[in-house]
């Protein structure tokens, strides 16, 4: 534990999902800070950082909620796994997740004093729940980090309102995955650019169903340039 002395870790509960808090130790709890929601994926759980997450430079406040089904040593956000593409079994519980983390994160902001809005990332069904948050919940967050996920077709949008509300998606997605098949992630992003949604995917080369240190370090890039763009105060945003 000592390597992570500098970091306050506490666990608490938020519309029935079970999360970790980790600020910085030196940050005062009601301190100002961005906030960053971390999603795991299937069998996994949340693992606070050993040191700042993402190694970055500046203080941010790390949300990483825990997925409410056990699956194997870990947990997970639906029953079944999206590598067989879109079922009522996944999209049926993605969407009470969804509502869920929804609810969840205007908790996390009446608690905690949040710079601006939180930024979302998820791997793998972490990065389906996140996906589909910004899709169906654009005011709830600036930016959505996608890695090795995917949106169920019953999901995708087919229409593109110019007006309306809209998060901006990055991708990240291993070529070599055969889990989350690369190209249908691809594809499927082409067609939602093309109606409009301001989406990009990535590919990120010799890299599977994994958190590599290329996919890391490439997540650590946006992220730095997502907080670059943060208001200097919630007051700013207007927001409180």
């Amino acid at each position: 534990m000592a390597v992570k002395s500098h970091l306050r870790v506490t666990r608490h509960f938020a519309a029935g999902l079970e999360y970790l808090l980790i600020e910085p130790r030196d940050s005062p709890p009601d301190a100002e800070l961005p906030m960053i929601v971390a999603l795991h994926g299937r069998a996994g759980q949340p693992e606070p950082p050993r040191t700042a997450y993402l190694d970055l430079d500046q203080p941010v406040r790390v949300i990483m909620p825990r997925g409410p089904l056990r699956q194997g040593q870990g947990y997970a956000w639906m029953p079944v796994s999206a590598h067989h593409g879109d079922s009522e079994a996944l999209s049926g519980p993605l969407r009470a997740r969804v509502a869920e983390l929804a609810e969840a994160m205007l908790e996390w902001r009446e608690r905690h004093p949040t710079r601006g809005l939180p930024i979302v990332t998820g791997f793998s069904q972490g990065g389906i729940l996140t996906a589909a948050l910004a899709l169906t919940h654009p005011e709830s967050m600036s930016r959505a980090f996608v890695m090795a996920g995917w949106i169920p077709s019953s999901m995708e949008p087919t229409t593109f309102d110019r007006y309306a509300l809209h998060v901006p998606i990055h991708a990240l997605h291993g070529a070599d995955d055969t889990v989350i098949g690369a190209e249908r992630t691809r594809q499927q992003l082409v067609r939602m650019r093309t109606l409009g949604f301001p989406v990009l995917y990535e590919s990120i080369p010799y890299t599977a169903h994994e958190h590599s240190p290329a996919m890391v370090d490439r997540l650590r890039e946006l992220v730095r340039s997502a907080l670059r763009d943060m208001p200097e105060t919630s007051t700013a945003s207007g927001l409180s």
